[in-house]
């Protein structure tokens, strides 16, 4: 079937609905269109603006979360480090704790023959006193024997 061809409207057409509705689609329906079409296209634009700027919002944030992401790892493998070395010296005090402790022991059995020694030592001391005085208690008896015979005689 072949489309009617348009004609023109004038202005003392009668109003029907054939003419409200080719008005409309001619003259209504492009204004509404552009007026849409307008008011979309900027909503689009503002939308699009704002779209940019959250996504730059987003780039900046995950590019903080990435340093923020890089300093943990970091901070992760020097606590590491650390414990490592605190590991180290607590292995090395360990020993030097054992060390001690033998020390300790060798030093307790030093003090007992030190005793024992410095015992021995008080006896050796009193026996040689001791001896000394009997040397002298001896030369005095021969000293006295001495003054004795001399008065005697």
């Amino acid at each position: 079937m072949a489309a009617k061809p348009k004609r023109k409207l004038m202005p003392d057409d009668p109003v029907t609905l054939a003419t409200l509705t080719q008005f409309h689609r001619e003259v209504v329906l492009p204004d509404i269109e552009r007026i849409v079409t307008g008011a979309v296209g900027g909503l689009r634009a503002e939308m699009n603006a704002r779209f940019a700027e959250v996504d730059g919002h987003f780039d900046a944030i995950y590019q903080r979360f990435d340093r923020l992401e890089t300093e943990y790892h970091m901070l992760v493998a020097g606590l590491k480090r650390v414990e490592e070395r605190l590991d180290r010296v607590e292995g090395r005090l360990d020993r030097v704790e054992q060390r001690l402790d033998g020390v300790e022991q060798r030093l307790d059995g030093v003090e007992q023959r030190l005793g024992a020694v410095e015992r021995k030592l008080d006896k050796v001391t009193l026996r040689s006193e001791l001896d000394e005085l009997k040397a002298r208690v001896d030369s005095l008896q021969g000293q006295i024997r001495a003054l004795e015979e001399r008065f005697s005689a």
